[in-house]
């Protein structure tokens, strides 16, 4: 067989030209790219955080249902809401709406007026403990941190983004999620 000789004109690689251009684009694809994967973080909290708020204000609301068939008016101690069993009782305001859960208490009005308040209400409405909750002042790692704010007001900070909350008011039942991570 006959094979040619190489002529010195081949060339093996990449002219400086060529490289230059690739880098020229990647750089460019990158300046575009990295924002949108950078925010993906950002997004998957919000989205968390708007679902948790959801369904805390879908288990409150399915309380004040149970509380307006079983009771109707005034405060109620102890209302089975989620199941026969204690843990899934609820203590109910003047107002009818989820204010504390102990089963051994024998308060004539429940009130939210405290951090222990606001946890047992979550734990309540979330039966596996999921999203896990504890104080703001603790340092167990949960993914919520409870804050009493006010009388019946409560604050679930998120803990990887701070700037995101739910907020419960047992004055009126509103569930509030503030979900702007940029406030």
């Amino acid at each position: 067989m006959y094979f040619p000789a190489h002529s010195p004109k081949q060339q093996s690689g990449f002219t400086l030209i060529e490289l230059v251009v690739v880098i020229i684009i990647l750089g460019i694809l990158a300046v575009v790219a990295a924002p949108k994967f950078l925010s993906l973080s950002e997004d998957a909290q919000v989205s968390h955080v708007k679902a948790t708020g959801g369904a805390f204000k879908s288990g409150i609301d399915l309380a004040r249902a149970v509380w307006a068939v079983k009771a109707g008016d005034g405060p109620a101690e102890n209302l089975p809401v989620f199941g026969d069993s204690s843990d899934t009782h609820v203590d109910f305001n003047a107002n009818g709406w989820p204010a504390q859960h102990y089963y051994t208490d024998n308060e004539d009005s429940p009130k939210l007026d405290n951090v222990e308040d606001c946890i047992s209400v979550w734990e309540v409405l979330f039966q596996n403990n999921e999203p896990t909750i504890s104080k703001s002042d603790s340092t167990e790692e949960t993914d919520y941190k409870a804050r009493y704010v006010a009388l019946g007001v409560c604050t679930y900070d998120y803990s990887d983004n701070t700037k995101l909350s739910i907020t419960y008011n047992s004055n009126n039942g509103s569930v509030i999620v503030d979900s702007d991570p940029s406030s």
